[in-house]
């Protein structure tokens, strides 16, 4: 067994690589110094550990263009108008899944699909604690600075920041983003919050659904028209704060099974972090409105320019190098001065452009292959369903790629034909559970190909031939039933990733 075991150190495996000798010394030149306690205190790089390949960067690695980047109204693939403009409202309306159904498979007693798997999938929504008419976190029972006769809290933006972090750490995120909302940064927002439904097929949806959210220029607090079902935004700096629920990656390896698809938890373990963080906030006497319409703050954007994640090949994800493809990523906005993280470098993108895995496993074609295309700034390609049949007559609509925020140098997945698949063939998203970045973290070998691959891209594709090779994939038949045989930490996840202090 000892053979097994290497006794070789990270600096000699990197060194009989033949690249990094002197990029390890590079590395000790340029990593942060402090000469006592207090420099140590204001440093933000204190909060949270990373590991060292995960290196602070000005700018994301995915290139943006900001001159391309424009506000947009929130129509996604996941409206069905939106999807049934390319094979009609009849032709969508009467598809029927190909596939076995989860009935067929449940009295077939099929791993993944069993009646536990079943219960557990029901029970999974768990409580909503935040009404839509609370989204600006009209907590009860919170006291705020003025009722208790002092001045609301004041400070820097980085000790704001590093509060701020501890608290919602505290409360059950894993970190944080944080951005103003600068010019650029409002460019990414919506000019409306939510997806109208097939029911406006034929006609332009009202404000009540649609709801748009607007800068006020005369508002000095936030406010919602219920009426309307505009919400506006207070005329005063404001701050974006994306936080990381993290996910079961164990469960991501399931897909598209009842069970795999139960690691979709961020839902329900976000409500108690979110209304705790608003209540702190109002405690401070500031104000704070969550992601109420839950589309009109792109979460994945704030990841990357805040320095959770990075671009991925797959349009709609950014990854994570702690948590990989699947963590859930929530955005509010506050009044509550902060300071900017910063993006990162961690090989991420770069990786992507050399793996193509979740592409090869994508059942509809969707992603964008390894080889047939390169970044680009154009969008979307014509869809492989053709061209439209119908254009929807809503304000803003495109003609095409209606789903896609132009502005960044990508790949574009066809997003219409995904939900065509998973309307009239199948349940998906086997792409979340295939990505190489949902290993683990523990074993000295994966921090070793990390490193390595944020360093160079010259071993990329070994890197991903050898993800499978491995056991890395998707589980199928009994396999996926193991899962309730594992020993495996509270909510599925790691809790200790980024902990240093407390022993971690």
């Amino acid at each position: 067994m000892s053979a097994f075991h290497s006794t070789v150190s990270r600096r000699d495996f990197m060194k009989g690589l033949g690249f990094v000798s002197a990029g390890l010394g590079g590395a000790a030149a340029v990593s942060p110094a402090f000469h006592d306690l207090d420099e140590l205190m204001q440093s933000g790089v204190t909060t949270r550990k990373r590991a060292w390949w995960v290196k602070e960067v000005d700018e994301p690695t995915v290139e943006i263009d900001w001159d391309l980047v424009k506000p947009h109204y929130s129509y996604q693939t996941q409206s069905a108008a939106l999807v049934a403009q390319y094979v009609g409202v009849e032709a969508y309306n009467a598809m029927k899944k190909t596939e076995k159904s989860d009935a067929d498979r449940l009295k077939d007693n099929e791993p993944g699909y069993r009646l536990k798997d079943h219960a557990l999938s029901g029970a999974n929504g768990g409580l909503r604690i935040a009404t839509i008419a609370e989204k600006f976190g009209q907590i009860k029972n919170v006291t705020t600075p003025e009722a208790r006769g002092v001045p609301k809290w004041t400070g820097t933006p980085e000790e704001g920041l590093i509060m701020l972090r501890s608290a919602m750490v505290f409360f059950g995120a894993a970190d944080i983003a944080t951005a103003e909302l600068d010019d650029h940064h409002r460019k990414l927002m919506g000019i409306t919050g939510e997806n109208p439904g097939i029911t406006y097929w034929d006609k332009q949806p009202p404000t009540t659904v649609t709801k748009p959210v607007v800068f006020s220029k005369t508002d000095e607090t936030f406010r919602w028209d219920e009426k309307t079902g505009i919400t506006y935004l207070p005329n005063k700096p404001l701050y974006n704060v994306c936080y990381l629920i993290p996910q079961d990656n164990d469960l991501n390896r399931m897909r598209p099974t009842v069970l795999g698809r139960l690691t979709q938890t961020r839902y329900r373990l976000r409500e108690v972090p979110r209304a705790c963080t608003q209540a702190f906030i109002t405690g401070l006497g500031y104000e704070s409105m969550h992601d109420e319409p839950y589309r009109w703050n792109p979460s994945n954007s704030g990841a990357v320019l805040g320095g959770l994640t990075e671009n991925s090949r797959h349009t709609i994800m950014s990854i994570s190098p702690e948590f990989g493809a699947f963590g859930g990523y929530f955005d509010f906005v506050t009044t509550l001065p902060i300071a900017h993280t910063k993006p990162i470098d961690a090989g991420i993108w770069r990786m992507c452009q050399s793996c193509g895995l979740c592409a090869d496993y994508c059942p509809s074609g969707s992603i964008e292959k390894k080889g047939e295309s390169q970044p680009s700034w154009e969008g979307p390609k014509p869809s492989s369903l053709g061209p439209k049949v119908y254009q929807l007559p809503w304000e803003g609509i495109r003609t095409s790629g209606e789903w896609a925020k132009l502005g960044r140098k990508t790949f574009w997945t066809d997003m219409p034909s995904s939900q065509i698949y998973q309307r009239s063939v199948g349940t998906c998203n086997v792409c979340w559970g295939h990505c190489v970045f949902n290993g683990a973290n523990s074993a000295m070998i994966h921090q070793v190909v990390k490193a390595t691959a944020s360093t160079t891209g010259i071993f990329n594709s070994f890197f991903a031939s050898m993800h499978d090779i491995m056991g890395y994939g998707l589980k199928e038949g009994e396999a996926v039933e193991q899962w309730w045989h594992s020993s495996l930490p509270a909510y599925g996840f790691d809790s200790t990733v980024y902990a240093r202090d407390m022993g971690y």
